[in-house]
């Protein structure tokens, strides 16, 4: 059952934005009267899809004409997939409902994994507005300097639960590069694993780089830790010093592997829309959100809920998914397996 969270946006300043939505009288009311609902993969706002989600229900009306009501909805369910699916056949086409994306949108669809009725290559993307880096560090007091140390020394690192990148990337560097992280999984969440390397009982763990820009800004600045590997296959650009995971693959099998695994990172936190989304909708909408993302006030407002701003438009978007859709049986086979510690 969707849950619909979520009120009417404040109409005082929505004129604001129709200087940015200059097409012809129609477009002026094609949403007039009518309410966007925002999906999430998730039950409850308060998670990494939820932020982003929710900043958008609160902006984007402003720059959309007619002033529609914007609302997030829940739909939890199958990590994400149940979203997916509801997005692809049974959300309406005509612009009512876009969905926030789970960044295994493209990797499930790849794995075959069960449940997965949707085909992400017929979504209509309209825009990543930030990417999902996750960053390994270690304490100061570990025996390594670099992410190449980690060939010769071993480090213990703290993962959340038994699964996800906590541990994924982690034991594919152990496989494929010859890296020694000792994983230590199960901590319940991410504040457990940092203060289990400040006790001293571990001494890595993984976080999301943005996280370093204002929450754990002091650690880097007081030298308490060491960003040694990005799990990207990008630099981000908070830590353009820093390699990520694929630059270090010694072989065309271990990059792609890495790629896949890593691809999430990428995918982030990006919206779309259903297969055969109305295309006046769809222009409307995202140039609804290319105006947001410029607006002095979603920016302000995104600083300061810790949200980061860093685009990737629809089309990009698109041959982002379908690349890592098309990754071979064999490579997609083999990241599970390593993911499931075989």
């Amino acid at each position: 059952m969707l849950l619909v969270l979520g009120a009417r946006l404040c109409c005082a300043t929505a004129m604001a934005g129709f200087s940015v939505l200059n097409g012809p009288a129609v477009a002026q009311d094609y949403f007039a009267g009518k309410q966007i609902r925002i999906i999430l993969p998730s039950s409850t706002v308060d998670t990494g899809y939820g932020l982003y989600g929710v900043l958008a229900s609160q902006h984007l009306g402003r720059f959309i004409p007619g002033n529609p009501a914007v609302v997030v909805s829940l739909m939890p369910g199958g990590a994400g997939i149940s979203s997916l699916n509801y997005i692809a056949s049974v959300a309406p086409k005509d612009g009512t409902a876009i969905g926030v994306l789970a960044q295994e949108v493209a990797t499930n669809q790849a794995r075959h994994l069960s449940g997965v009725r949707y085909d992400a290559t017929k979504f209509k993307y309209i825009v990543r507005v930030a990417p999902n880096v996750p960053v390994h560090m270690v304490w100061h007091s570990a025996p390594v300097k670099t992410i190449a140390d980690l060939k010769t020394t071993e480090v213990l690192t703290a993962a959340v639960g038994v699964g996800g990148v906590h541990n994924d990337v982690a034991r594919a560097m152990n496989a494929l590069l010859g890296m020694k992280w000792k994983i230590i999984s199960g901590y319940p969440g991410t504040n457990e694993t940092r203060l289990s390397m400040e006790r001293g009982e571990t001494q890595g763990t993984v976080s999301p780089a943005i996280l370093f820009k204002e929450q754990l800004k002091d650690w880097l600045d007081q030298k308490k830790v060491r960003v040694v590997v990005q799990y990207a296959d990008f630099r981000h650009p908070l830590f353009p010093d820093v390699p990520a995971v694929v630059e270090l693959a010694q072989d065309q099998e271990a990059r792609d592997i890495l790629t896949f695994m890593t691809s999430i990172s990428t995918v982030g936190r990006g919206f779309a829309g259903p297969p055969d989304m109305n295309q006046q909708a769809y222009d409307i909408i995202r140039k609804a959100f290319a105006a947001m993302l410029e607006d002095k006030a979603y920016r302000e407002d995104s600083e300061k809920r810790g949200a980061e701003i860093l685009p990737m438009w629809g089309e990009e978007m698109s041959a982002y998914v379908n690349k890592i859709i098309a990754t071979p049986k064999q490579i997609a086979d083999r990241a599970t397996a390593i993911a499931e510690g075989k």
